[in-house]
């Protein structure tokens, strides 16, 4: 382009309506840059987190995603980002800008920080209202907000407001998934479990121990590294305690579906033709369970 242009220089003056006409043709003919009909901020068109929390407006939390944009206005008029779980001592919704931390049995906005703010709150502070879930992931929506609270350090006076996506299972939304527990047949008797879970086995070898109703049944789950499938490892039955051979039963498992993003829902089909205990007696178990299988978060 310089050379171009140094060259017409020299031509001299008489060639500057020459110039002009060329530019002028040029600029008909050369389309303008095309322009993306796909909105900015990512493929589903909703702006990114810096963005969102620069701009100042709630960002609604999209479904199957943990977290999203608060924004907050009074005192100021800010916005913070949260995008992923904690369950250190209490379920929260963090970032790097700001923390939403969640009590439970009622579910409410326990304390909220952020830029600076810090806000304790009491249970009828803030309203949480459950919205869409994600059957895929366990993350369901949630709209919260909290109407002109009181910063701790005497900052102002401030209202929260965003869409969020969270532990759907806290929002008391399971789908169409099952209830945990079930029964099992067990010497002959009709066993009953509730809130039967265990770890993921990735984290331990020992998964965990599903208890009956009454605290007389127990039912330990193991994994078997060289088979990489669970057993069942040990039986707590009749007062006596014992260990069950490899062999002796057959354990299956069937994901049902996510309550949370760190916890699926497994059905678990016992089938043991006998079992001799360690007082002597034989024993065959066979049934299925709905077992919550938990992923730690670090």
């Amino acid at each position: 382009m310089n050379d171009w242009f140094r060259s017409v220089t020299v031509l001299g003056i008489s060639f500057v309506a020459v110039i002009a006409t060329t530019i002028g043709l040029a600029t008909i003919i050369v389309p303008a840059p095309a322009v993306s009909s796909q909105p900015s901020g990512g493929a589903s068109g909703l702006p990114s987190a810096s963005e969102a929390a620069s701009s100042g407006v709630a960002t609604p939390g999209r479904p199957g995603q943990i977290g999203g944009t608060i924004s907050a206005s009074g005192a100021e008029n800010i916005s913070f980002v949260v995008e992923r779980e904690s369950t250190d001592g209490r379920y929260a919704l963090v970032g790097d800008e700001g923390r939403i931390y969640f009590d439970q049995e009622p579910l409410s906005v326990a304390q909220v920080s952020f830029q600076g703010f810090e806000f304790f709150l009491d249970p009828e502070d803030c309203s949480i209202s459950p919205g869409a879930r994600d059957d895929e992931t366990g993350v369901a929506l949630a709209t919260l907000r909290c109407e002109e609270v009181e910063d701790v350090r005497g900052k102002g006076t401030m209202t929260l407001d965003g869409a969020i996506g969270m532990a759907a299972d806290l929002l008391g939304l399971r789908g169409d998934l099952p209830p945990t527990g079930g029964s099992l047949t067990i010497g002959g008797e009709t066993i009953v479990f509730e809130d039967a879970s265990m770890e993921h086995p990735r984290f331990t070898s020992y998964v965990g121990q599903l208890v009956d109703v009454d605290g007389a049944v127990g039912l330990t789950i193991s994994y078997d590294g060289d088979r990489h499938a669970l057993v069942l490892s040990e039986i707590l039955f009749d007062q006596s305690n014992t260990e069950v051979l490899a062999d002796a039963c057959q354990l299956s498992t069937t994901e049902v579906g996510r309550l949370n993003p760190h916890t699926r829902l497994l059905e678990l089909t016992f089938y043991c033709a006998s079992i001799e205990l360690s007082n002597g007696a034989t024993i065959a178990i066979s049934g299925s369970l709905m077992v919550e299988e938990v992923e730690p978060l670090f």
